[in-house]
């Protein structure tokens, strides 16, 4: 007898409505490649073929994000950044495009049956699958008439066969005995070791370059000053100001449609300019409990009706803006032509300089980095931008041309020059007073000298950490210190490390490696935990490379006709 899952996979078939997508979908923008824009004359549109996917075309993208989401859902998965979201967007059609590759098939109704149990979106509170929360779930999806049919049971046919090809891309986890013993041996020792400091911002070594050190510096040196391109631009504004007078006296539904959108708004204003009166001093005792008193559109209103007019007023500028750059592309209006010089003086605005700039620049500038950055998009044809929002209204940017990356003459970078030799050269200083302090370190501890008071004489700040397992390392000692202190012999220095600004040694007073039988437990231990993540490294190298060689070459892309 099949399974009451089963039975509700053959009464609704294979194909169910998927719902509730604004809750799954994760809130990632996924953009890859050109997309033609609305005032342009030609497309830019290119394919993008990812294993048959084209990650260009937004029916196919669209389609594949949906199935990332939904399975992340069913998995219990979150990603953290768009990296995350892409990387397994990527990789799903990879080892989709592998299972076809090597035949393997969906899971018959049985099998299917059996892996929904496993899915953490099914579980109830006790943690267990639930069936329940399968019929709830199935049952939203159902109820959306406009939602891809077939969408989870399609998804968990992929999920199941994707697992599939992981599992095998994985192997057993091959891993030599000694491998997991000298993990094992690594995480029990037991250590007594201190740790001598210089501080880095302290080291003040005396640095006075002549200038033909400096000149020969900046010979060496020339491409880090290199002023990458920038763009020559100015903009055209559309003040929100200009337009205040031409906006129609708002309807008193108006006004309060507009309190109520921005209510909280509206009452934080009102709150500050109106505190509430102070509470009763300490030992005195108030009569009664106050609550604050509810802020009413009333109360507010001349105030609704002013960040009404501003907002209309840069609506109209908007408007304005839009049609100003719209004109611009379906009269084909060169720019500088006496035709583009008369709608400037139609629309009764003139351009504004810019001073250039670069891509990383953009975002430096206090006028909109949306429309600066548009910029690097615009050619001499098509060069003016969208109407960007900025702070006095809305803005049209046009683009003017492009200035070739340069190196400037080392008169004018002199200044950067001599700090970046002072710099390195404090560095170079810094790792030789290093090597040199370690010479006298060792000097002294093979006399028979204590390392804490030879570390204290050379005036180094010293700290001691004693008998301790590596496992249960004090947080105070850094990871790269006593990563440092596994590698040496008993009575060992280290080299000079450089530690969050401060130059490092590590000296091992004691160390005790113990010797672990087949039986103890932290061997048997550790052993699964390498296994498992040898497991992991190859599967996820593997996946790599399948994707690496399936991701389309830019130079083979052809403009779609």
């Amino acid at each position: 007898m099949i399974s009451w899952i089963q039975h509700h996979l053959i009464r609704h078939g294979r194909w169910i409505f998927l719902t509730l997508l604004a809750v799954i979908i994760i809130a990632f923008v996924f953009t890859i490649g050109n997309t033609p824009g609305c005032t342009t004359a030609q497309t830019n549109y290119r394919e993008s073929l990812f294993y048959g996917i084209d990650l260009n075309s937004p029916l196919q993208r669209d389609k594949i994000i949906e199935k990332v989401s939904l399975s992340a859902y069913l998995n219990g998965q979150q990603f953290r950044n768009d990296q995350q979201f892409q990387n397994a967007l990527t990789g799903r059609i990879a080892m989709l495009h592998l299972a076809d590759e090597i035949g393997v098939p969906a899971p018959k109704q049985e099998r299917l049956a059996e892996y929904i149990k496993t899915k953490n979106a099914f579980r109830g509170p006790d943690g267990e699958f639930s069936a329940d929360a399968y019929t709830s779930f199935v049952d939203q999806y159902e109820s959306n008439p406009r939602a891809p049919q077939g969408m989870v049971i399609n998804v968990l046919e992929e999920d199941f066969r994707i697992e599939q090809v992981v599992e095998a891309l994985a192997g057993p986890g091959y891993l030599l005995p000694a491998e997991a013993s000298a993990q094992a041996q690594q995480n029990r020792t037991t250590l007594s070791l201190a740790t001598a400091g210089l501080s880095y911002a302290e080291f003040t070594p005396e640095i006075d370059p002549d200038e033909a050190s400096l000149k020969a510096y900046y010979e060496e040196n020339k491409q880090r000053y290199e002023i990458p391109e920038r763009v020559r631009a100015s903009y055209v504004l559309f003040e929100a100001d200009r337009f205040a007078g031409e906006v129609a006296e708002p309807s008193e539904a108006e006004l309060r449609e507009h309190f109520a959108a921005n209510r909280a708004d509206f009452v934080a204003e009102y709150r500050a300019a109106n505190p509430e009166p102070e509470e009763a001093a300490d030992g005195e005792e108030s009569t009664e409990e106050t609550s604050p008193e509810p802020v009413t559109f009333d109360m507010v209103r001349d105030a609704v009706a002013e960040s009404y007019a501003r907002e209309q007023a840069k609506l109209a500028a908007n408007e304005a803006a839009q049609a100003f750059a719209y004109q611009l592309y379906r009269d084909d209006i060169a720019l500088d032509s006496a035709a583009f010089n008369q709608i400037l003086n139609e629309a009764g605005v003139s351009r504004t300089k810019i001073e250039p700039y670069t891509e990383a620049g953009a975002r430096q500038r206090a006028i909109s980095p949306e429309m600066l950055e548009s910029a690097f998009a615009l050619t001499g044809k098509r060069y003016y931008s969208d109407a960007y929002e900025v702070d006095e209204g809305y803005a049209v940017l046009i683009y003017e041309g492009r200035i070739e990356p340069t190196i400037p003459p080392y008169e004018e970078v002199a200044k950067e020059v001599r700090a970046d030799y002072t710099r390195e050269k404090k560095r170079e200083l810094f790792n030789e007073k290093g090597e040199s302090l370690k010479a006298e370190l060792e000097a002294a501890v093979a006399e028979g000298k204590a390392f804490t008071e030879a570390a204290e004489s050379l005036g180094l700040k010293v700290n001691s950490f004693e008998n301790f397992e590596v496992k249960d390392a004090p947080a105070e000692l850094s990871r790269s210190a006593l990563q440092q202190a596994q590698s040496l012999d008993e009575g060992g220095i280290s080299s000079m490390l450089t530690v969050r600004g401060t130059g490092t040694f590590v000296y091992v007073d004691a160390k005790e490696v113990p010797e672990l039988d087949e039986e103890d437990p932290d061997l048997a231990q550790t052993r699964s935990m390498l296994e498992r993540w040898a497991r992991f490294t190859t599967r996820a190298d593997l996946t790599n490379e399948l994707i690496m060689r399936g991701l389309p070459e830019e130079k083979n892309a052809a403009p779609v006709e």
